[in-house]
């Protein structure tokens, strides 16, 4: 008896019924704004630092396999125990603040070193003139590291805030271990972005073929530094949240398999094609880092993200796919973020050669037909002419289509080393099914329901 075909498409929607780290940051006013509780409360002051000797060194390093740097980390140690303002109030409920204040910042944010907050417990950071808000943060966010980071917020003084009801009695731990300046307006919030002519904006009509690849590419945001991104398939097609960059992006701000505190951000893009503002709303913090492949090799790293990414996002999240064929590939395009601008495109119709940044036969090659990348486009991938990634930007030899670009390999990246914390395919192929190219996908496998 012939068996009746039933298709469905296996959707995960993590965002929805996972527990634990969930951080899918959100943008609500705090308590105290709400219900326009105005109090004194302490705020600390920052030492001055020399932003134009940071630039200068920023300037020396570009180029060089080292990310785009916006932001200094003064290192302190601020929490509930030893510094802030408590208020109580007349029901039994309790509200704790600190400001930051860092003269001249673009924006600013902070990490902590320990958070845990009890079930119903709310935390805010916001600008001291209430322009921007990020939260509430709750007790969804405790990591068992006891780590937290908040992304960065329009200001150069911002304050952190704590609400506690009644009813709870558990004493949270809340305990701030680095503030973070922005010294350059990495999200354009003052319209001081440097401005790079490094492509297309992915709105123009020449990037309607790759619209999916482009629904693949992540801003990514780490402590002090920034990077480009992209979303990557897996051959078991469970959506699993892999993100493959540069190894060179996370180096200095996460080691191989601890939990961080990076922000990627999706859909940074332009609505139209001469548009220079982007869009920081669909973003995700939190991620670990699962195998990774040095300078000295092909520059790899393949993060998790603690959680997918929101399928009613617009546009929706595409896990893009790769090849790992180790003959020369012909390229169609890259897509990337120079100096954190909105998403851009590069074009290219000619085959990369196998070119070296420390070792033998490691990276791609090419120099773009139109377009270029710049520091910020690194992590970046690079599509073959069937539109698959075949490598991720390592760094290159001019700025903005002006010399060679070099891409660390997938095919180099595959068995990199002798276990899955140095090598690609024990993540990208968890079916062991050997085979060397994978197809992109937005909502997953395709299975069969009514056959035995």
């Amino acid at each position: 008896m012939e068996c009746e075909m039933k298709k469905i498409k296996f959707f995960i929607f993590i965002s929805l019924i996972s527990i634990g780290f969930c951080v899918i940051n959100t943008y609500e006013d705090s308590y105290s704004i709400v219900n326009d509780l105005i109090t004194e409360f302490e705020s600390i002051s920052m030492p001055a630092i020399d932003i134009q000797a940071l630039l200068n060194e920023d300037e020396q390093n570009q180029g060089s396999g080292i990310p785009l740097r916006f932001g200094y980390a003064f290192d302190v140690n601020y929490g509930i125990n030893n510094s802030g303002t408590w208020e109580n109030f007349e029901d039994g409920s309790r509200l704790w603040k600190i400001g930051f204040k860092s003269e001249g910042a673009y924006g600013m944010k902070v990490l902590f070193d320990s958070y845990n907050l009890p079930q119903g417990a709310l935390l805010y950071m916001y600008s001291s003139n209430f322009e921007m808000s990020r939260g509430p943060y709750t007790y969804e966010q405790n990591h068992e590291d006891g780590s937290f980071a908040i992304p960065l917020v329009k200001s150069d003084h911002i304050i952190i805030e704590y609400f506690q009801p009644a009813y709870i009695t558990e004493t949270p731990e809340i305990n701030i271990n680095k503030v973070i300046h922005a010294y350059r307006d990495i999200h354009n919030y003052y319209d001081q972005r440097d401005d790079r002519n490094c492509g297309d904006n992915v709105a123009c009509s020449n990037a309607n073929d790759f619209e999916e690849q482009v629904n693949s590419v992540i801003y990514l945001e780490m402590y002090t530094s920034i990077c480009s991104a992209s979303l990557v398939n897996n051959t078991s097609e469970d959506l699993a949240p892999y993100v493959l960059t540069a190894w060179h992006c996370v180096e200095g701000d996460g080691s191989l398999g601890s939990h961080n505190n990076f922000t990627f951000y999706f859909n940074h893009q332009s609505s139209t094609c001469s548009g220079s503002n982007g869009n920081y709303s669909d973003d995700i913090t939190g991620s670990t880092i699962l195998s990774w492949g040095s300078m000295n090799t092909s520059d790899f790293a393949l993060l998790e993200m603690d959680n997918a990414p929101g399928w009613w996002w617009t546009p929706q999240p595409y896990y893009a796919g790769w090849s790992r064929y180790t003959s020369s590939p012909t390229i169609s395009t890259g897509i990337h973020h120079p100096s954190g601008e909105p998403k851009k495109i590069n074009f290219d119709n000619d085959q990369a050669y196998s070119c070296s940044w420390y070792s033998a036969s490691t990276h791609w090659c090419l120099s773009w037909d139109d377009g270029g990348t710049a520091p910020g486009s690194s992590g970046s991938p690079i599509f073959d002419n069937n539109k698959r990634i075949v490598g991720q930007l390592t760094g290159g030899s001019g700025e903005c289509g002006t010399g060679t670009d070099y891409y660390g390999k997938i095919s180099r990246s595959w068995n990199n080393g002798s276990s899955a914390s140095s090598r690609l395919k024990d993540w990208l192929d968890p079916l062991n099914t050997n085979q060397y190219t994978l197809d992109g996908t937005y909502d997953g496998l395709e299975v069969v329901e009514g056959c035995t």
